[in-house]
């Protein structure tokens, strides 16, 4: 394999950066299964007791759907982001996986959701689960029934108890683009 200067002198720095620890990594406020789960928002589901128990009951009804399993996501973090948006690569996206994942807790259009069954979490579970970036799986088109098990729950806003409005249009997307 031949390596340009300039590659060889980037693999130097980016060597030299994870020899220094590179890039420090957020301590997690919590560990699901193998899967770091941190939370940079200040939504207030995300500061409730129940908000583990809910993160993991919502990701358990995503891999059944997907037909994946807690071992594609071990070692990775969840980062939920008070932001209206997240980087994914070169673009600003409502969630994204790239062996980790992150989610917005806002709707760039309604605000703050009241319920971390409302983001896009389900969505992006199922590319850490089927692998399938660009959307091919006729499955982006259903989840009414990940609807109907994640329904009727509790959500929070302004201190108090709110509506969960679950819409699958937030978790599918048009079959064969990314």
């Amino acid at each position: 394999m031949r390596v340009h200067k300039a590659g060889a002198s980037l693999l130097l720095a980016a060597t030299a950066l994870a020899a220094c620890g590179g890039e420090e990594r957020q301590q997690p406020d919590f560990v699901i299964r193998g899967l770091e789960v941190v939370f940079e928002t200040d939504a207030p589901f995300a500061h409730r007791p129940d908000f583990p128990a809910r993160v993991e009951s919502t990701i358990a009804t995503a891999l059944a759907y997907w037909g994946g399993s807690w071992s594609v996501l071990e070692g990775s973090t969840l980062t939920l982001v008070g932001a209206a948006s997240v980087s994914c690569g070169s673009e600003v996206a409502l969630g994204c996986y790239d062996g980790d994942l992150r989610v917005t807790t806002r709707d760039p259009g309604i605000g703050t959701f009241s319920c971390v069954e409302e983001t896009v979490l389900v969505h992006e579970v199922g590319h850490a689960a089927i692998g399938d970036l660009n959307h091919e799986d006729p499955r982006w088109m259903g989840m009414e029934e990940v609807a109907a098990a994640l329904g009727n729950r509790i959500g929070y806003a302004d201190g108090k108890e709110a509506a969960c409005p679950i819409y699958p249009s937030v978790w599918r997307h048009q079959l064969g683009t990314p």
